[in-house]
């Protein structure tokens, strides 16, 4: 017998829910990976400056080089003198004020530094507080006037990626507890529909697993219909995305940086999304064939 069209009507209105809310978690996950990708790209170019004062000794540089070659997270530094630092500085200025770069006094303040980079190792987690730990070192060494390090907005950035990725992961949760909720309750409507059919077998003798393993599959086959439509619209919602941060924040460069999830997480998806169906449907059939027929009949 044909189901009524009115379950036939529930079943596609809870697979659209359903991908609506596979679609939320993975446009979590993709957001949650770029704002990941996106502050390990800026937190590859912060590094360390480190003022040396004007009177330092040859001497004291070879001691300050030989420090950053016994700290096991500096990689490469590097000698800016004050003579190539004069020359940079009046190139950068030369088309903006002309005038100040042929200040011989003014840019002889300048002062000599050593540009220092972290290995690559260094997490960007981990960068911030291993450049403040470093740069409270370097104050306190005789020869060096001051250090600095671009760290406060990618301490912010930081901060920022955290807070959302706290709020995605508490809206995915709730999202998660929805869509099983939506799934049962589609399940229990096809187990209505059922029930003079589970009544029959159950009074024949059928098996639990027997009366519960259609069910099972159709949760399952709902979870991997839904989740698998929710990667293609996702990867439909990446590429215009990108497509828009390319053309219009493309000085930013920020397309490279940018990537759709990976191929395990689409797998973790839609197998989670149809172990998801699955559950969801035990929900409902686990009292089958234990007194089910039963209760409904004096239900």
């Amino acid at each position: 017998m044909r189901p009524p069209q009115k379950n036939l009507a529930l079943k596609l209105s809870t697979l659209i829910v359903v991908t609506a809310c596979f679609v939320v978690m993975g446009a979590a996950a993709l957001l949650s990976q770029n704002f990941k990708n996106i502050l390990t790209h800026w937190g590859e170019d912060v590094q360390l400056t480190v003022y040396l004062s004007s009177d330092i000794s040859e001497a004291g540089q070879q001691e300050l080089e030989a420090y950053f070659n016994s700290q096991k997270d500096i990689g490469d530094f590097a000698l800016v003198t004050q003579e190539k630092a004069l020359t940079d500085f009046r190139a950068q200025l030369a088309s903006y004020a002309p005038d100040i770069s042929q200040d011989e006094e003014l840019l002889k303040m300048i002062p000599s530094s050593y540009q220092v980079k972290l290995k690559s190792d260094v997490s960007t987690e981990e960068q911030s507080r291993t450049l403040q730990a470093i740069s409270a070192d370097l104050k306190n060494r005789s020869g060096v006037d001051d250090v600095s390090f671009g760290q406060d907005w990618v301490e912010k950035y930081g901060a920022f990626v955290s807070a959302i990725n706290l709020s995605l992961n508490l809206v995915g949760f709730v999202v998660l507890i929805a869509s099983i909720f939506v799934m049962s309750n589609a399940i229990r409507a096809s187990i209505q529909v059922h029930r003079d059919e589970i009544v029959v077998l159950e009074m024949i003798g059928a098996t639990s697993s027997m009366i519960r393993k259609p069910f099972l599959k159709e949760g399952a086959l709902l979870g991997f219909v839904s989740s698998s439509m929710a990667i293609l619209i996702c990867l439909g919602m990446y590429s215009v995305g990108k497509t828009v941060v390319n053309g219009r924040l493309s000085f930013l460069r920020l397309g490279e940086q940018l990537s759709f999830i990976s191929p395990a997480m689409i797998a973790a998806m839609i197998i989670g999304g149809t172990l998801l169906g699955a559950f969801g449907s035990y929900l409902c059939v686990r009292r089958i064939n234990d007194g089910y027929a039963a209760a409904s009949q004096r239900a």
